[in-house]
């Protein structure tokens, strides 16, 4: 299989709203895939085979078989096509890809694998492809579910990666796992219902778990561990109700919530929260510590605006995730938030969360020991440069008070996008404990 160089997100309506579609290879006759010419909105993303320089642009036609007028779009978001076109809005009949004329857009990031699910038995009937987290597949073009193909992505990670095929929305229910090692080109499942262990033919969501341990934010550009007398500078307190409040202890940072503290669009932004400019491409990074003294819900907090912000956290044993991470995205659109979801770290001694920005694209991580991270979704955002970014408490509804406990916050930037002298600085610092940490941390796990 070829690495894909575009992926085309089509939208049967305006706005990225309605019955969806992933495209990466032409499409002869947009049927094949459930769509009959309604295509109302695109989002173009580079894909990792997309190189610097490249002119590769999608090319949709209005009539089957790559006939009839023709609309060259470059990478980039396209809320409505009436903007763009009056000719295509709704007319779209095939698409396929080429050398063109040059747009800069957005690069799609990290996709570490391929899934392809079949309307029918033996790879046959109606196409779904699904390259991220998808919480809701009802909202997809697929019914029922007659086989499934797996590919290794443009970004498979060195280690491992799994697909959790789950029957109900958001991640509920038992899940039925798919293995892919490095070593697996293709995995395929032509009948779901010779399989040892059964599978639901109509799936509720999927999630894919890519386990890496690279990422191309390496240098601390700040980092506080809490083991002072007093917070950094440029950090800003928010608490609207005064219901919660926050403690340094030396080497800890907790911060308590109340009942009905919470953080969501339009309406409650109650939680406190502990946060500091930011601006450019960036990662953030903290670390949990779980103990049976607290119970912890919280996380990481981007803030552009009450219409845009993302949260990254671990969740309360008395909540519906009952101690999974969740990764949400609030913004303007009347949409679910959940992004997606960190499943098997309910248990883990320490608990460490990620959430990294390139453009508007952002990806939430979470790992047990802070060398192997797993996805836990992509989400695009519109926000500006300059954005706010740290630590959030919640207390959902009645749950009983909250008290997360944070062991450090930092900032990390590309080395290139660094100055030298605070790259000698950050990645000078402090060797010694942070072996030891290191240490420590595997004799944990």
């Amino acid at each position: 299989m070829q690495t894909p160089r575009l992926v085309v997100e089509a939208f049967e309506g305006e706005w990225f709203s309605g019955r969806r579609a992933l495209v990466y290879e032409p499409v002869e006759d947009l049927r094949q895939i459930g769509f009959r010419s309604v295509i109302s909105s695109l989002r173009i993303y580079k894909a990792r085979g997309y190189p610097a320089g490249s002119n590769w642009k999608a090319i949709f036609f209005e009539r089957p078989r790559f006939q009839g007028a023709r609309l060259v779009l470059g990478p980039g978001y396209y809320p409505s096509l009436r903007d763009i076109s009056y000719n295509f809005d709704n007319r779209i009949a095939s698409v396929r890809f080429g050398s063109e004329s040059v747009v800069d857009g957005p690069e799609w990031g990290s996709v570490p694998v391929i899934v392809d699910l079949f309307e029918r038995p033996h790879f046959a009937g109606q196409r779904t492809t699904v390259i991220r987290d998808e919480p809701r597949l009802d909202q997809r073009v697929v019914g029922t579910i007659g086989s499934i193909r797996f590919y290794k992505g443009p970004d498979f990670p060195p280690l491992a990666c799994r697909v959790q095929l789950y029957e109900q929305p958001f991640f509920e229910g038992v899940p039925f796992p798919v293995e892919l090692s490095p070593q697996d080109a293709v995995v395929e499942v032509p009948d779901v219902t010779q399989l040892s262990q059964p599978l639901p033919t109509r799936l509720g969501s999927i999630k894919i778990e890519g386990w890496t341990r690279a990422s191309p934010f390496s240098v601390v550009v700040f980092q506080d561990e809490f083991d002072g007398t007093r917070l950094k500078e440029g950090w800003v307190w928010t608490d609207p109700k005064e219901g919660g409040n926050w403690e340094e202890r030396r080497g800890w940072l907790l911060i308590r919530a109340e009942p009905n503290q919470d953080l969501w669009r339009g309406a409650n932004f109650d939680a406190p929260r502990l946060l500091r400019p930011e601006r450019g491409d960036f990662a953030i990074e903290t670390r949990l510590q779980m103990t049976g003294e607290t119970n912890p819900h919280g996380g990481l907090l981007i803030w552009y605006n009450e219409n845009a912000f993302l949260r990254l956290e671990k969740t309360s044993p008395h909540h519906a995730f009952a101690g999974d991470v969740r990764f949400e995205a609030h913004t303007g659109r009347d949409e679910d938030p959940l992004v997606g979801r960190g499943i098997g770290l309910r248990e883990a001694p320490q608990l460490y969360l990620r959430i990294e920005r390139t453009g508007n694209l952002f990806h939430g991580y979470a790992s047990a020991n802070g060398v192997d991270w797993v996805s836990c979704g992509t989400t695009y955002v519109s926000m500006g440069d300059a954005v706010h970014v740290g630590l959030h408490a919640l207390c959902p509804g009645k749950m009983p008070p909250t008290l997360t406990r944070f062991d450090y916050f930092k900032v990390l930037k590309r080395p290139e996008e660094t100055p030298l002298a605070r790259t000698r600085i950050a990645t000078g610092a402090r060797p010694s404990r942070q072996l030891s940490r290191v240490a420590t941390i595997r004799q944990l796990t």
